[in-house]
């Protein structure tokens, strides 16, 4: 469904204070308890056709597939399509800072169980983005997608171009910023920590060295999938809240895109990667969960690991929510807006 721009006008302050996971932790958690009226109504409805959201309509041809943006993304926002390393990306940018400067980039990975494209509500919430961050330019990425483009196709392919995009980034002068929800949030957590080891890896290089490789300054994962291997008892014990995702569903997709790779590989996995290598480089991880998920259990444990690594962070943690709940806000949802607003000051600071 496509909306207008009629909510912008609608508040997404965040008035609510972070509470920090423990006494002098490198994560910061915002802990929230409250569900609307609204969130309520519709997480019922949704739990009644979830085997139709968010699940392929057809599969994918192989390769990067052309996007096409939904309408209402024009009217406050330029797009602009260019490719490198064969796979399409979408600039926005907001019109009112035409010709302007852009410091900031923020490259977004949708999620869609590695198979399906960005909805209407991701084109949404990334121009919302565009237009709320100054001097920022979101950059919506079209992944080659499973089934046709499996992890062990698509990873290298991918990782050739996050080399490149870094390579721009230093040559432009800008701060990168990689984001991403569900499957595309494990995406960035995965070329991201295996970069960070390849780089790590090479025995020519020095730690001092390491150093100056060009890097993201942070990452944003909103319901990541942290491990593939589904095998978290807590996820049986969510099923009958979670109103969007189901074991078997997260099974199939998690199936389709790992291909030949074992589930623990930490290529798919990110769980299974040396977190540390964040804290090494500085890198700060955001995040966002939410209590009717069933992919929370695997994403907070992931969480732990951070800040067991001193990896620096913040982290929305809201209770009673669905999966990816933050794509509510083009529906002008209360819960929506304001992850929106604490995503967009999150991401200022950096």
């Amino acid at each position: 469904m496509e909306l207008s721009e009629h909510f912008d006008d609608l508040t997404t302050e965040v008035k609510v204070e972070p509470k920090p996971v423990g006494e002098k932790s490198s994560i910061e958690v915002l802990h929230r308890e409250e569900r609307y009226k609204f969130m309520r109504a519709v997480q019922f409805v949704t739990s009644k056709i979830r085997n139709q959201l968010g699940r392929p309509k057809k599969e994918q041809p192989k390769g990067s597939i052309t996007l096409k943006p939904v309408k209402v993304v024009y009217k406050t926002c330029f797009v602009k399509s260019r490719t490198v390393c064969d796979i399409h990306l979408y600039d926005l940018e907001p019109r009112h800072q035409r010709d302007r400067v852009f410091s900031k980039r923020i490259y977004y990975f949708c999620g869609g169980g590695w198979q399906s494209p960005p909805s209407a509500q991701h084109w949404q919430v990334c121009a919302k983005l565009a237009r709320q961050m100054p001097e920022t330019t979101i950059t919506l990425v079209s992944i080659p997608l499973a089934p046709k483009n499996p992890a062990p196709v698509s990873f290298p392919w991918l990782m050739k171009l996050y080399r490149e995009l870094l390579r721009q980034s230093e040559e432009e002068g800008q701060r990168l910023i990689f984001a991403g929800d569900s499957s595309g949030a494990n995406v960035v957590l995965s070329l991201v920590l295996e970069a960070l080891r390849e780089d790590n890896a090479e025995k020519v290089r020095t730690p001092e060295e390491c150093k100056h490789i060009p890097h993201p300054v942070a990452l944003l994962v909103i319901s990541p999938s942290t491990d593939l291997t589904c095998t978290n008892p807590d996820i049986e014990k969510l099923k009958s809240v979670d109103p969007i995702l189901t074991p078997d569903f997260i099974k199939s997709t998690a199936k389709a895109w790992r291909g030949d790779w074992d589930a623990t590989d930490r290529r798919v996995s990110p769980i299974n990667a040396d977190v540390s290598l964040l804290a090494k480089r500085g890198i700060h991880v955001h995040g966002i969960t939410s209590g009717y998920d069933i992919l929370r259990p695997d994403a907070i444990l992931f969480r732990d690991k951070l800040e067991e690594a001193g990896v620096q962070g913040k982290w929305l943690d809201w209770d009673k929510q669905m999966h990816c709940f933050v794509l509510t806000w083009p529906y002008g949802m209360r819960e929506g807006r304001e992850a929106v607003g604490w995503i967009i000051d999150v991401l200022k600071e950096e």
